[in-house]
């Protein structure tokens, strides 16, 4: 890459690690526009704009991405990523095959495993792989999030919660990892910390209905104390 475009894409992903999504964008595809034949541009931005949930752009750029640079094994972890979100089933398989064949004793391949030992009902050996994922790439936001809330499920909460905390700091412009930490608080009713997040979360995504229903269900939390205190 020539200095501008690494100044570019460096820029991009201090913004993104800041929680500014806006300026990542624009510090990312204005990095595209320069990048010529370098695939490491659109992968930053197809990434930031899978978590952002513009999963159509996101597949675009991987896509060119994987055509710049076919034997990537993140590109084309980060491709199926976003197929799979699209419901693209077919493309997801094939991209993650392509990834785990790439790179078979790589973070993205551990978490694979324990994706698809999780969807099978397997829990223990899902929390093995997640845990050889982290010890490969122990700040990666989606071993965090995976693993915090596969630890959630098995009733170990303390681990699951402080994965879910470390998730939203790695990652900020997430609005699926605020909303399962403010789910979290909830659910230790620490209500003003997950108003918080839950209210981060609606920022980042004002559009899903799971933030509501979260926001609606606090509401509901907060005013109980309330009603039963008038009552008594």
């Amino acid at each position: 890459m020539t200095p501008e475009i690494e100044r570019l894409v460096e820029s991009g992903r201090q913004a993104e690690t800041e929680g500014n999504v806006r300026e990542a964008r624009v510090r990312f595809e204005a990095a595209v526009k320069l990048a010529g034949g370098d695939a490491l541009p659109r992968l930053r931005l197809g990434t930031l704009c899978h978590r952002i949930r513009d999963y159509a752009r996101a597949r675009e750029v991987l896509q060119e991405a994987t055509r710049l640079d076919p034997d990537n094994a993140e590109v084309a972890f980060r491709l199926g990523l976003t197929c799979d979100a699209l419901g693209d089933r077919e493309e997801a398989r094939a991209a993650f095959t392509r990834a785990m064949m790439l790179a078979p004793s790589a973070w993205q391949t551990w978490f694979l495993i324990g994706r698809d030992h999780r969807q099978l009902g397997h829990a223990e050996v899902a929390r093995l792989a997640y845990r050889r994922a982290l010890d490969a790439a122990p700040d990666e936001p989606e071993i965090l999030f995976e693993l915090g809330t596969l630890l959630w499920e098995m009733d170990m909460r303390d681990d699951g919660f402080a994965l879910l905390e470390r998730a939203v700091l790695a990652c900020p412009i997430d609005p699926g990892y605020a909303l399962q930490l403010g789910l979290a608080e909830m659910e230790r009713n620490k209500l003003t910390a997950a108003r918080r997040w839950l209210t981060t979360a609606k920022h980042l995504d004002p559009a899903e209905r799971r933030i509501d229903l979260a926001l609606q269900d606090l509401a509901s939390r907060l005013k109980a104390p309330r009603k039963r205190k008038r009552a008594a």
